[in-house]
């Protein structure tokens, strides 16, 4: 990433990919969360893609829910430029226990932990750098909490300190900042320390609580670039005509020709149009699609392989297969 600080040689990533993904079903019954797609790829590759630009080159996925078909699609990490290693959870762990269980990968010096279900551009190389310089046993990027969100509130103080979390509080510097957690950690083995050895564990609720509890150094790394969370249809919709129609821009997204318009759309291969059909304005269809004779669609997205009945009216719509979810803004 030009112009930010380069990160330590042999920083090792691990990405949370084995949830359920209950808030975004019934899409998450037919993909995990980690590869619904987002412009025609992958959600998980983006994420991939922002850490090898940044130059780390080994990452760990564990895997639960429909986890061969995110081995499958991923394979051993060279098309994303890393290499990659697969925790498989014969019951799911939570955020603890899957880091617990790649302990012997990740221990050593810092490491990322990252959310599989979230798109963010965070630079790596100054999260690192911020992280090293507090001499923090844990660091989270956060971002301003905006007003009537269900994101838990977070406070942060002036020296970049989380002082606020959950039930904790301690004493901060100057004003206290409304800040809510983006999924990403940069942590030291000291972690490993709070957490149980075996079995299901939270790294919030368990590991960060301890930790501020004993005073150790937990840094707060405020980040106000984009960033989605696509826990839901309405936030998975939303993210994929942001990006499509230019209003939110990430380094590791690169928009095909003629997007980046309002009324932007991407057509992949082998798609069939019936005669009339009408797509746009900001439509994403997926390879293989097949869309009937006289249908219109608008705000949608199609999974591949999708298709839509000859005649039929969709928008603000996520079509998967012959499924049809609407994703209008609660």
């Amino acid at each position: 990433m030009s112009g930010s600080p380069s990160v330590p040689v042999n920083l090792r990533a691990m990405v949370l990919a084995a949830g359920f993904g209950t808030r975004l079903r019934p899409l998450t019954d037919i993909l995990p969360k980690p590869l619904v797609p987002l412009l025609n790829r992958p959600l998980v590759a983006y994420t991939l893609d922002l850490l090898s630009r940044a130059g780390v080159e080994r990452v760990a996925l564990n895997l639960h829910h429909l986890g061969e078909k995110i081995e499958s699609a991923l394979g051993d990490g060279s098309d994303f430029g890393v290499r990659i290693l697969y925790s498989h959870e014969e019951e799911i762990l939570g955020t603890g226990g899957g880091v617990m269980r790649m302990r012997s990968f990740l221990d050593g010096d810092t490491f990322l932990l990252i959310n599989g279900d979230i798109l963010t551009n965070v630079d790596i190389g100054q999260l690192v750098q911020y992280h090293r310089g507090r001499r923090a046993a844990a660091t989270m990027v956060v971002r301003s909490l905006p007003g009537d969100c269900g994101y838990t509130p977070l406070g942060m103080d002036e020296d970049g300190r989380l002082v606020h979390f959950k039930q904790v509080r301690i004493q901060g510097r100057g004003q206290i900042r409304p800040v809510m957690f983006c999924g990403v950690h940069a942590l030291e083995p000291q972690v490993f320390d709070f957490l149980p050895a075996t079995g299901f564990a939270c790294i919030n609720d368990q590991a960060y609580v301890a930790m501020i509890k004993q005073g150790l150094q937990v840094a707060a790394f405020l980040d106000e670039g984009p960033w989605f969370d696509l826990g839901t249809p309405p936030a998975y919709l939303e993210a994929n005509l942001a990006i499509l129609s230019g209003a939110a821009h990430l380094t590791q997204v690169e928009l095909p020709r003629h997007a980046g318009r309002e009324d932007s759309l991407l057509v992949g291969k082998n798609v069939h149009m019936g005669k009339g059909a009408q797509l746009g304005p900001l439509v994403i269809v997926g390879d293989g699609c097949s869309i009937g004779r006289g249908a219109r669609l608008s705000n949608c997205v199609l999974w591949p392989g999708s298709s839509v009945e000859a005649g039929a009216s969709h928008q603000r719509a996520v079509i998967a297969g012959k499924t049809v979810v609407s994703a209008n803004r609660n």
